[in-house]
């Protein structure tokens, strides 16, 4: 697959904007691989690319791997460091992002379940595959 910074096409959100809480499930997800980029796209669960996503990058992602712990809040040691909007084809780069660990936020909209995703971030012995986070209606 080639690389899709060259044609991202990621947008800012609207000034002040901030994590669409909507669904009622927690959906958290823990890349098993390190990448190079924070690139990828976001799709609903039957593959098709979902336009209008708000893109958030956090760092402090440890709370994710704790199971005690609830997502849905704010963690206020948590800072934002990157956000966007997808485009028609779903796809988000975030650039300039160090080598780390980090929270990839997904969400759109009342309804929609928001994924939390744990990414480490390798610049230099990543993967340079494309992250692929699916999101889901709430039930």
């Amino acid at each position: 697959m080639p690389s899709i910074l060259g044609d991202c096409k990621c947008r800012h959100p609207e000034e002040g904007e901030t994590t669409h809480w909507g669904g009622n499930q927690v959906v958290v997800l823990v890349e098993e691989k390190t990448h190079r980029k924070m690139e990828g796209i976001i799709e609903i669960s039957d593959g098709r690319p979902l336009e209008h996503a708000l893109v958030e990058i956090f760092d402090h992602p440890e709370y994710l791997l704790d199971q005690s712990s609830s997502p849905k809040r704010d963690h206020p040691e948590q800072k934002r460091l990157a956000v966007c909007r997808t485009a028609a084809d779903g796809k988000f780069c975030l650039r300039d992002l160090p080598s780390g660990k980090y929270e990839l936020r997904s969400s759109i909209d009342s309804g929609w379940n928001v994924t939390h995703v744990y990414v480490v971030l390798d610049k230099k012995a990543g993967q340079d595959k494309a992250l692929r986070v699916l999101m889901e209606l709430g039930t």
